[in-house]
């Protein structure tokens, strides 16, 4: 068939409008403020069943400009997963081929059931989360850290993972954690990001059957994680599916994502409360991570793709 610069521009217009009407951006607009994120727009902060144990300081504010936010920090935080903040989800669960979503517990609200059971399976191989965010108080805070995941929402199957330190003076630290067999591996992905300034991270996955090269109980992921900040690829790693494969207290096989987990663990930071991360223009979605275009399509891409873009709300 004949390609003509008209038929190919239309193409790229139809593939653009298609992934921006599964793109999933929140922008917390349309949230009632000053209240928990649980129950509106998708997001939970409970488990399955409705129950919370920890009282997590989150809200959904105005930043001080006029746009509404998620607020969280780490003053409370808790050992259990399921009942932490999970986002709105994608069109479709991602993973491997025959991948289970691991987020039913069962009616007795055990964790996890004896075997655990999968509500749903992987209808796509491609999951991208992205974020916006800044310091709440424009300034460092003591002891303030959250992490963010892929994850089966309502569930500890978490599968990949970003941690943002906001406690040193010098900026914001983020770092990016992987496994092999059932170590798991910490790589810094960029230290020292203005306190003051909004930054964003975009995390693609792509879910590839199998498992990697490695003696059994030692093998790497073959999964491919792409971690991008402000536009620049920083990381390329893999998912923590070695680890699902080789402990014996997990799930065996391969897991399903549906959600991106906004974790508070480990040591409390008492002193963040009221303040900690401002969140913003959270994408869920099933795109995949496209390397850049050749110089000789980039003229065509640009013509068609600036009305066709994923809306991200324009800062004030």
């Amino acid at each position: 068939m004949k390609v003509t610069l008209l038929s190919l521009s239309i193409t790229i217009v139809s593939v653009l409008i298609s992934a921006n009407a599964h793109a999933g951006v929140v922008t917390f607009d349309s949230f009632t403020p000053n209240t928990s994120v649980n129950g509106q727009g998708g997001w939970t902060v409970e488990d399955s069943f409705g129950n919370s144990t920890f009282p997590y300081d989150e809200a959904v504010v105005d930043d001080g400009t006029g746009n509404q936010v998620l607020r969280m920090s780490n003053a409370v935080t808790s050992t259990s997963f399921s009942d932490q903040t999970f986002s709105h989800r994608p069109a479709v669960a991602a993973g491997e081929t025959g991948a289970g979503l691991y987020n039913d517990y069962g009616t007795d609200h055990t964790t996890p059931n004896n075997p655990p059971l999968s509500s749903a399976t992987a209808g796509s191989k491609y999951f991208h989360a992205a974020w916006d965010f800044k310091s709440a108080t424009g300034g460092a805070q003591p002891d303030l850290f959250l992490s963010l995941s892929p994850a089966a929402s309502q569930s500890p199957h978490r599968m990949s993972y970003v941690g943002i330190d906001g406690g040193n003076a010098g900026g914001f630290d983020l770092n990016f954690f992987d496994t092999t067999g059932v170590a798991f591996n910490g790589t810094p992905l960029v230290t020292g990001l203005s306190y003051s300034d909004w930054h964003t991270v975009e995390m693609y996955i792509e879910f590839v059957d199998g498992l990697g090269p490695g003696a059994p109980g030692s093998e790497m992921g073959n999964d491919i994680v792409n971690i991008l900040v402000d536009g620049t690829l920083v990381h390329t790693g893999t998912t923590w599916e070695s680890y699902f494969a080789n402990a014996a207290s997990q799930v065996s096989g391969p897991h399903a994502v549906d959600s991106l987990a906004f974790v508070a663990r480990g040591s409390a930071a008492p002193g963040t409360s009221g303040n900690g991360i401002y969140f913003d223009n959270v994408t869920i979605s099933n795109a995949q991570f496209n390397a850049v275009p050749e110089p000789s399509s980039l003229l065509i891409f640009g013509a068609v793709a600036g009305c066709c873009m994923v809306p991200r709300r324009r800062r004030r």
